[in-house]
């Protein structure tokens, strides 16, 4: 194969970074890869890089995986870097899922005020490493994982000059319980994904030149997972992302949080400390590993950056810059759309027909993300408060004021 690569990973110390290495070490077509952890917590870090070490044995192909606390050496020299930091912490995302809850609103990590929190908080440090990364690693391919996913990409790509493309594999499991539904192979599906990340739909579905889109809602029934109810999903002609139920159910989704004992976030903390203090004690993954999951490291992850490095012209569902693929959205915009990926880039493909209500939803959720993050950057409050205005679950100005109040640093 090609010459030897380097993947360098922020958020390194993640204990679901072994996952990252698990899944490499899988693959024999690849180039030889060195994978560089970088994190914060050298205790930490050096535990989590040891439990992926023992992985690399696997690997037909060889593979290493070495640690670094020092970002820019870290960087150094990346063919790829994946982005999967959490600034602050679960300790900040379970503030993110409760705080909105004192104002009447539902809290989540990506959506609503707790998902421009995490932006508010996240979009600073990322833009540093942006930075570094500008210096040290010019013509690395950034792969975004942290969320709020495009809230990030938006103003990387806005502030810096990083090649960044946004991943997540929410698509992907979409298009598998389609395909489990339909009894179709998953890679002899055509899915067409309209929208943005978190915020999109899939509007068509082909097999063996076939629309199945039809037979697909009546029977949505049978669709495992369906975040919504069937007749919304039907009245648009198409399957939203697990992420519209925050919004088609906003009030069903508060009334099951506000008595809730303990957040998300919280039990990833249990889980977290449960595995760290595995990770010493045997040469296996820790099977608490399996209850976080990491399923976009097989998913997306992997396979969007081999095909990309051994020129696979694969096409996956990815978040990029809109430009002109769909002539209805900003050109800034980042939408998530099928894309071609292969060693010469990264090419989003046009989308069928979108409906006009469709539009104008991601229309709104995109306008709103992009004042946010402009206005984190430029620490302007009249944008903030714009951009409060827009979101989709908050009701008018005197919440939004409130809302700032609580998380506006500037």
């Amino acid at each position: 194969m090609s010459e030897k690569r380097k993947l360098a990973v922020l958020g390194g110390s993640s204990i679901a970074s072994p996952l990252l290495v698990q899944e490499l070490a899988k693959q024999g077509e690849r180039p030889e890869f060195e994978v560089c952890l970088i994190g914060r917590t050298p205790e930490k870090l050096a535990k989590v890089a040891a439990a992926a070490a023992k992985l690399t044995e696997r690997a037909e192909i060889p593979l290493r995986v070495v640690f670094e606390t020092d970002t820019r050496k870290g960087l150094e020299g990346a063919d790829y870097v994946l982005n999967q930091i959490r600034v602050g912490g679960y300790a900040a995302r379970a503030y993110d899922e409760r705080f909105p809850k004192q104002f009447g609103i539902l809290g989540e990590e990506t959506f609503g005020p707790g998902g421009m929190s995490n932006a508010l908080r996240t979009i600073p440090v990322v833009l540093e490493y942006c930075r570094i990364i500008e210096e040290v690693a010019p013509k690395a391919v950034v792969l975004n994982l942290t969320n709020p996913n495009s809230y990030i990409q938006y103003a990387a790509t806005r502030y810096s000059k990083v090649n960044m493309v946004g991943v997540c594999d929410s698509p992907v499991g979409m298009a598998e319980d389609i395909a489990a539904m339909l009894g179709a192979p998953l890679d002899e599906l055509w899915v067409q994904y309209v929208g943005m990340h978190h915020f999109g739909w899939i509007v068509k579905v082909y097999w063996n030149g076939r629309d199945m889109m039809p037979e697909i809602l009546k029977k949505l029934e049978d669709v495992p997972g369906l975040p919504v109810d069937a007749d919304i999903a039907r009245a648009v002609g198409g399957i939203p992302t697990h992420y519209f139920k925050f919004y088609y159910h906003s009030n069903r989704v508060f009334e099951k949080q506000k008595d809730q004992q303990k957040v998300r976030a919280e039990q990833l903390m249990e889980l977290e400390a449960q595995v760290m203090s595995e990770f010493e004690k045997s040469d296996a993954l820790p099977a608490g590993l399996n209850q976080r999951g990491a399923h976009w490291y097989g998913a997306i992850v992997v396979p969007v950056m081999l095909s990309h490095a051994t020129n696979a012209n694969k096409v996956f569902i990815l978040n990029m810059v809109n430009g002109s693929t769909e002539p209805w959205m900003p050109p800034q915009a980042i939408i998530e759309t099928p894309t071609l990926v292969s060693g010469h880039g990264f090419v989003p493909l046009q989308p069928e027909e979108t409906p006009l209500d469709l539009q104008a939803l991601t229309r709104l959720n995109a306008t709103f993300e992009m004042l946010w993050a402009e206005a984190v950057v430029e620490k302007d409050y009249s944008k903030a408060l714009r951009a409060m205005m827009l979101n989709h679950l908050v009701r008018d100005l005197d919440q939004a004021k409130t809302i700032l109040k609580e998380i506006w640093k500037y």
